[in-house]
């Protein structure tokens, strides 16, 4: 089964003529939380940037509530993980321990509870996901991008893997492993979306995901995933900064898809 393009409902789509053009080349449409308004059709997915992994209140539970509510048309809905501690102080692109610090133990308790309420507020025909992040040198990071964690909270809810390929090569490189080392301890077997941009990996500095257009190398990466995880529903190009290559991309994957076997 070749996989669909959902494109984010970024800002670009503020402009309507460009909103318009990006959804014709697209298969279905990625919500995101600034798109709530939007009355777009085939708005398939949502990607929530909540962590799945902290501890959720009244409030934003109701919240959550408010907002899936909006989009009758789901298929998936997928989190993050994004650092071990409550507060969202960040330096430099980097969050930087903040407020109470969350153990292994904590995070996957909170990821059973909130799992388990998102169910009883969706409908049963949508899926769950957990999207892997990126790992910086910071001890916000700990815990949170390890494989084995992600797998631990994946298998633990019966959730699905959103594979983002530029946080995958980020992590690797900072963490000094392969990217392939590091692939082979994430749940590939609940691979159901990937995010495709260009990460920044500068030799003996810090990486960081930019969102540059993807090179052909990330294409490649892309096709290999697609023919060795035929579980990937969906494919999602992350680049925001131009609306027409951001079309030529989408058309260039489409191509690609298209000859895939």
């Amino acid at each position: 089964m070749i996989p669909q393009i959902a494109t984010p409902i970024s800002h670009q789509f503020e402009n309507k003529n460009y909103g318009k053009e990006i959804a014709a080349v697209s298969d279905c449409l990625e919500v995101r939380e600034r798109s709530l308004d939007s009355k777009l059709n085939k708005q398939y997915l949502f990607h929530i940037d909540i962590d799945l992994t902290h501890e959720w209140d009244d409030e934003l539970r109701s919240y959550l509530e408010n907002a899936l509510s909006k989009k009758p048309e789901l298929k998936l809905i997928t989190l993050q993980a994004t650092r071990c501690c409550q507060g969202e102080k960040i330096i430099n692109g980097m969050f930087q321990i903040d407020g109470k610090v969350f153990s292994n133990e904590e995070m996957l308790l909170f990821s059973i509870e909130n799992t388990n309420w998102l169910r009883t507020v969706l409908p049963k025909k949508v899926l769950i996901g957990l999207e892997n992040n990126n790992y910086y040198p910071t001890s916000a990071y700990n815990i949170v991008a390890d494989g084995d964690f992600i797998t631990q909270v994946v298998n633990k809810n019966k959730l699905f893997l959103l594979l983002d390929i530029a946080h995958a090569m980020v992590t690797a490189h900072n963490k000094n492993i392969s990217y392939e080392q590091y692939l082979e301890s994430l749940p590939l077997d609940k691979l159901i979306q990937v995010h495709i941009c260009q990460p920044e990996l500068a030799e003996g500095d810090i990486a960081f995901d930019t969102h540059n257009e993807p090179n052909d190398e990330m294409y490649l990466e892309v096709m290999r995933l697609i023919k060795k995880y035929p579980t990937i529903k969906y494919l999602t190009i992350e680049y925001y900064k131009d609306k027409d290559i951001l079309i030529g991309s989408i058309m260039k994957l489409r191509h690609l898809i298209g000859l895939a076997s």
